[in-house]
């Protein structure tokens, strides 16, 4: 897998593209405070494919997936407990893909909607450092021209790094390094995260039309649920935007509360649906040339800073940011 980055670095005027100094790469003093805080946080993707939870079921899928659209990260701790623990087991590189691949299949976090729309492998790996800047990440991990590095969070000022590729501690084979306990299956599992985001990327730039717009619904018919009542409901809040629960019920031909019944029989509320979906419509419009104040009002939050907190605790990412990196497309690539 890491011929395809060593390969892509190699490319001296791409590598000299992704070096270069980007405004949206500057990161305030004060976010450098909230990156020592002691709940530190990573991917869920890779929490919950590291952990390998028994049990799972189409449904449980569906609501986890709800779930952490709203709200993407969990505590660093499980992260690294979990890749100390599959690292003992011996789990080998493939497996670790293969579960990071099956929980990517379903993800419609709003920052996995930005990294696997893209069509040119420059853009994802600066969206990617973007993302690494932004969120409170236990561990940061950073691609630059000579390949990848990882850190944890806490040394960030103090690395002569600053997530634009200029990184001294890159590994120049194409490994992940880290300066403390590191876990193998925990590199693993972000390296997957990667190579589906270039491969995504290169599929995206064959079709006329771009990568796939996820949505609620999506998922839902990948997982066989649309059928029920969570993929009813969210089928009506795609469609028709924020409505209250009691409207979302007359369209479906029942009560209110025998609605909310049937969803909590699947442990999930028609507030995570809604919440959910407008996320999720929000970040498909944050590449339109709609301000984000209006996207904010349209999609029913109560204002810009209501929308702006809902994706940082979503994706680790405010909206101005992502529609920053949405844009990276427009920019055109030195000749080669």
């Amino acid at each position: 897998m890491a011929a395809t980055f060593r390969s892509f670095f190699r490319l001296q005027a791409i590598a000299a593209f992704l070096t270069a100094p980007r405004p949206f790469e500057k990161l305030p003093k004060s976010h450098h405070k909230n990156r020592e805080m002691p709940n530190s946080l990573a991917y869920h993707v890779v929490v919950n494919a590291l952990e390998g939870r028994a049990g799972w079921t189409p449904m449980s899928r569906f609501v986890s997936a709800v779930s952490h659209a709203i709200s993407g990260h969990l505590p660093y701790q499980r992260y690294h407990a979990a890749g100390r623990a599959r690292t003992a087991e011996g789990a080998g590189a493939g497996v670790v893909e293969r579960m990071v691949n099956d929980f990517l299949a379903t993800d419609i976090n709003p920052g996995y909607l930005l990294l696997s729309s893209f069509q040119r492998e420059a853009d994802v790996l600066i969206a990617f450092n973007a993302y690494n800047q932004s969120a409170n990440l236990g561990v940061q991990t950073s691609l630059g021209a000579n390949g990848y590095a990882r850190r944890p969070s806490s040394a960030s000022r103090n690395s002569p790094a600053n997530g634009n590729g200029n990184d001294a501690g890159n590994g120049g084979n194409g490994t992940l390094t880290a300066g403390r306990d590191d876990p193998d299956s925990c590199r693993q599992g972000t390296l997957a995260i990667v190579e589906t985001m270039m491969a995504t990327t290169r599929r995206n730039a064959q079709l006329p039309s771009g990568g796939e717009k996820r949505s609620l619904t999506t998922t839902a018919k990948i997982l066989g649920v649309e059928a029920s009542a969570a993929g009813e409901v969210a089928l009506v809040f795609e469609s028709e935007g924020h409505l209250p629960i009691a409207s979302v019920a007359r369209k479906l031909g029942c009560h209110q509360r025998t609605l909310e019944r049937r969803l909590r029989e699947s442990n999930i509320t028609a507030e995570a649906l809604r919440q959910a979906s407008r996320l999720i419509r929000a970040s498909h419009r944050l590449a339109s040339l709609d301000s984000l104040t209006m996207i904010a009002f349209d999609e029913g939050f109560s204002d810009l800073a209501h929308m702006t907190r809902a994706f940082q605790t979503a994706s680790g990412m405010p909206p101005s940011l992502i529609r920053k990196l949405m844009r990276l497309s427009q920019n055109p690539l030195p000749a080669l």
